[in-house]
C-alpha cells in the first residue's frame, strides 16, 4: 500500500510544476521532534532540524544549508483549540558564508475538527525573524487534512495533505508571497511515537523572483 500511496503524492506534487526549470532546488530535510506534557492543557516541544541541498544551479550535490533547534509551549483552550508561543535558532552561516544566523519569535493559533473519517487541521502563525543586517516578518495560514488509510497489518497509517500561504515583509525587502503544498504517509508506530515521509513542493517569491523548491522530508516525532 505505501508504495502506491506514496507515488500518488510524488505525482500530485510534480504535476504541472516545471521541474526541469533552471530555478528549480531540490533539499533533503530530516526532523526530530520531542514532545513533553507537562499538565492536561500545557506541553512543550523540542524539535532539531537540518536542511540538505540535493540539487542546486542544476548540478546535483549534497551540502548541508543548515542546523536548526526549536522550542514551543502549547497551552490547550479547548478540544479543539491551541494557542502557542515559540522560539528557534538556525545555524546557517557556518554552512554557507553568504548567509546570515536567525534567531525567531513565533506565535500560533490552531483550531481542529475531526470527523469519522478525517481529520482537519488550520492554523495561523506569526513570525518575529531575527538577523544581524534586518528583521522580517512573517505570517503564515496552513490547512491540513489526515486520512487514515486501510491496511492488514496492526500499524496505523495515515495519508496527510497540506496546503500553505506564507507574507513576509522587511525593510530591506519588497513584500513577498509563497505557497506550499505538501503530501506525507505517516506511519503511527506506538503511542508514543509516529514516523512521516513525504514531499514538500515551494513556490517561493511569485510575484518577484519566482523560484521552485522540492522538499523529501521526514519526521519523527516522539511522546515522552
Amino acid at each position: 500500500m505505501f508504495p502506491r500511496h506514496f507515488l500518488l503524492l510524488y505525482l500530485i506534487l510534480l504535476s504541472g510544476k516545471g521541474l526541469a526549470q533552471e530555478n528549480l532546488t531540490l533539499f533533503f530535510e530530516p526532523e526530530i521532534n520531542l514532545n513533553y506534557k507537562v499538565a492536561s492543557n500545557y506541553a512543550h516541544k523540542f524539535s532539531v532540524e537540518n536542511r540538505n541541498f540535493l540539487y542546486r544551479d542544476e548540478t546535483y550535490t549534497y551540502e548541508v544549508k543548515h542546523l536548526e533547534f526549536a522550542h514551543t509551549s502549547t497551552y490547550s483552550l479547548s478540544e479543539t483549540k491551541n494557542i502557542s508561543v515559540g522560539i528557534q535558532y538556525r545555524f546557517e552561516d557556518s554552512f554557507e558564508k553568504t548567509e546570515e544566523n536567525e534567531f525567531r519569535f513565533l506565535q500560533s493559533f490552531e483550531w481542529l475538527a475531526n470527523t469519522d473519517n478525517f481529520k482537519i487541521k488550520q492554523q495561523v502563525r506569526n513570525e518575529q525573524r531575527f538577523y544581524t543586517s534586518t528583521t522580517k516578518y512573517r505570517l503564515r495560514y496552513e490547512l491540513g487534512i489526515e486520512f487514515p488509510l486501510q491496511n492488514s497489518t496492526s500499524t496505523e497509517t495515515y495519508l496527510i495533505t497540506e496546503t500553505e500561504s506564507l507574507f513576509e515583509v522587511a525593510k530591506t525587502q519588497k513584500p513577498e508571497f509563497e505557497q506550499r503544498v505538501t503530501g506525507l504517509y505517516k506511519w503511527q508506530l506506538n503511542p508514543n511515537s509516529s514516523f512521516e515521509i513525504g514531499l514538500q513542493y515551494r513556490l517561493a517569491d511569485y510575484t518577484q523572483n519566482l523560484t521552485h523548491e522540492l522538499f523529501l522530508v521526514t519526521g519523527i516525532d516522539i511522546q515522552l
